[in-house]
């Protein structure tokens, strides 16, 4: 709802949000009387209403006054302007609420859109309409979308008096009626397997609603659990004839010879499915597989066992992370195409940070996503909320593979999960994240000697001569075993036939070797290493600028609080956000002395070096918040000492 400057939300306990602030009141009587201006948006509340509510019949004597100053507060904390005047100091182009006085009372004027219940209702009514239409996996997700807005009883945090009872008790009906409707539409699409939990529940809670028991009855005998159906019914009689002296009625007692008779007319209607798919066949948005990726068995059957296993606790879920240019897009597009035969519904994809290293709009990404499930770009909620809620309800049925590229923050991925327990996620990541906590991390690490030859041998292909040459040792260590890193020199190679190895590792080395104006990139890791760069903060940067700057590629916390001039539980701190990005590995019999790649540290070297000359060129301090003292440590450590 980014679209509405205040937001205001009633199903469950009261919220009031202004530009993504909560500043919901505190005080109980002016609780009351937003909830009810707000329940009333459009039009006049009278004076009479609200003493009624506030003070039911013994009014304070000055209530006039007390009323206006309630008013005053409202207008004053939660920035309610006036008819025609405008917000001071701001610029805002979209419409303000306004609290206005009128002859007899008072009226909030505000875009509906902005109120929960008000999207709760316009939801129902849709989803009533698509029953009515026979559309019933349209009128499920609806009505599931409108559920997922309330987040507990109505006003559950306010003191209500008469004429707020009333509302919420006209909502709790609203409610009552949408879970029915929702609840046949599941079974019209012959859900009752799926439904039978959710209704011995809430029979639980109502053990005399007989259209409750009604459905459960239905979903038990086509689940092929006819015993069951009978007990619940006969759970029913019992509990009417104790607590109300009733049996039950006709419908229901219809519905029990039904069962006793195996009556055909209990089953599902044959012509379900022709309502049943409303939604366009199922994408496959995955990126092409690669032939060419080296064996990583281990790795490999540790995020297949993953994605397998059955989803208790919401969808399975890996995430794919390691250094630059260690194939983290290559393996898990592989594992992608691996298990999407498991998940019939469909395969989404999404990046979600740009090559500036800029996030998506995981609003966009929402609608993009909504779309490829079936809804046409009319139907797709404007605002981010409702996006997430629709995503949510397209998605707690369905078996559902969703992959997330270039993540760097758990925040990129908020609402952007599906929500079934049958769905799957697969996340690549530059930073060692977990979504949830059943999610799996699989880091892949560098390749040896021979994995990497044979992964050359397989770029360049069967009986092709330059494999052989390929695959001399020293070509392959300055590789360090990545295979991003591998497919660069393998190309280098492909087009520059007439070199030998020996000209390609001079070549290499030379490029490694240059200042912060070196641009061939000879290894194929600038992007990559300067993506993660960015994801560091300013001390993890200087940090990442001592470690490159270091001729043998290892330092430890000790040394690099000394050249940071900060404690040395920062620098341990510091070293950890580097492992964190995959930057560097930490030993594992000493957790305060890390070491980086030759490669990524070369790399990272050229990096700071052209940062400097840039802020020289322009003049301005060091944009990454390195101390002044700690300019020794864009040097090498031997020429600072």
């Amino acid at each position: 709802m980014g679209e509405h400057t205040v937001r205001i939300n009633l199903l469950g306990p009261l919220e009031v949000v202004h530009l993504n602030a909560v500043i919901t009141p505190t005080a109980a009587k002016l609780r009351q009387v937003l909830a009810l201006l707000a329940l009333h948006s459009g039009r006049v509340v009278r004076n009479e209403q609200i003493l009624e509510e506030l003070w039911e019949d013994n009014p304070p004597i000055s209530v006039t006054t007390t009323m206006q100053t309630y008013i005053y507060q409202l207008r004053k904390l939660l920035r309610l302007q006036r008819p025609g005047l405008a917000p001071a100091g701001e610029v805002d182009t979209r419409p303000l609420p306004s609290l206005q006085t009128s002859p007899g009372g008072y009226s909030l004027t505000y875009q509906p859109e902005g109120l929960d219940s008000y999207r709760f209702e316009q939801l129902v009514n849709q989803g009533r309409a698509e029953s009515a239409a026979g559309r019933w996996t349209d009128a499920s997700a609806t009505l599931a979308h409108a559920g997922l807005l309330w987040r507990g009883p109505a006003l559950a945090d306010v003191n209500v008096g008469p004429v707020l009872r009333a509302e919420i008790l006209r909502l709790d009906e609203f409610r009552r009626n949408a879970l029915e409707l929702r609840l046949e539409a599941d079974l019209r699409l012959g859900r009752h397997h799926e439904l039978i939990g959710e209704l011995a529940r809430l029979v639980g809670q109502e053990p005399t609603n007989e259209g409750l028991h009604a459905k459960l009855i239905i979903a038990l005998y086509r689940a092929g659990r006819r015993a069951e159906a009978l007990r619940v019914y006969q759970q029913l009689r019992t509990a009417l004839n104790h607590e109300l002296g009733l049996d039950p009625s006709d419908e229901l007692q219809r519905l029990h010879r039904a069962v006793l008779d195996a009556d055909r007319s209990l089953d599902l209607e044959p012509d379900t499915d022709a309502h049943r798919v409303t939604s366009p066949e199922p994408q496959c948005q995955l990126p092409p597989r690669r032939s060419n990726l080296v064996s990583r068995d281990q790795p490999r059957a540790a995020a297949l066992a993953a994605l397998r296993a059955d989803g208790a606790g919401g969808p399975a879920t890996i995430v794919v992370t390691g250094p630059p240019a260690s194939g983290k897009s290559a393996f898990a597009t592989e594992i992608a195409h691996l298990v999407r035969r498991q998940y019939p519904d469909g395969q989404l994809y999404a990046r979600l940070t740009d090559d500036d290293g800029n996030p998506a709009d995981r609003s966009e990404t929402l609608g993009h996503f909504l779309r490829a499930l079936g809804d046409q770009r009319a139907d797709v909620p404007a605002g981010f909320d409702d996006r997430v809620l629709g995503f949510r309800s397209r998605t707690s049925d369905r078996r559902l593979l969703t992959v997330f590229e270039d993540v760097t923050s758990l925040d990129q991925l908020a609402g952007l999960m599906p929500s079934g327990d049958d769905c799957a996620v697969i996340v690549i990541s530059r930073r060692r994240i977990v979504p949830s906590p059943s999610a799996t991390v699989i880091e892949l690490s560098p390749l040896d000697l021979d994995q990497s030859a044979t992964m050359l041998a397989q770029l360049f292909g069967p009986g092709d001569d330059s494999a052989r040459s390929a695959a001399d040792a020293d070509l392959l260590r300055l590789c360090d075993g990545l295979p991003g890193a591998l497919e660069t020199v393998a190309s280098r190679l492909k087009v520059h036939s007439h070199w030998t190895t020996a000209r390609a590792v001079r070549w290499i080395k030379a490029e490694l070797a240059r200042d912060g104006g070196a641009t061939s990139d000879p290894l194929g890791l600038r992007a990559g290493v300067w993506q993660s760069y960015q994801c560091l903060t300013p001390l993890g940067r200087a940090a990442f600028r001592v470690v490159t700057g270091e001729l043998t590629g290892s330092v430890s916390a000790a040394g690099l609080a000394a050249r940071l001039f900060v404690p040395e539980h920062v620098a341990e701190t510091t070293l950890d956000e580097l492992a964190e990005l995959c930057l560097v590995t930490i030993r594992e019999d000493d957790s305060s002395v890390c070491r980086c790649l030759p490669g990524i540290s070369a790399v990272g070297r050229q990096l700071a070096e052209e940062h400097d000359r840039l802020t020289e060129v322009l003049g301005g301090d060091d944009a990454f918040g390195i101390p002044e003292q700690g300019r020794l440590v864009l040097q090498p450590a031997q020429q600072s000492t």
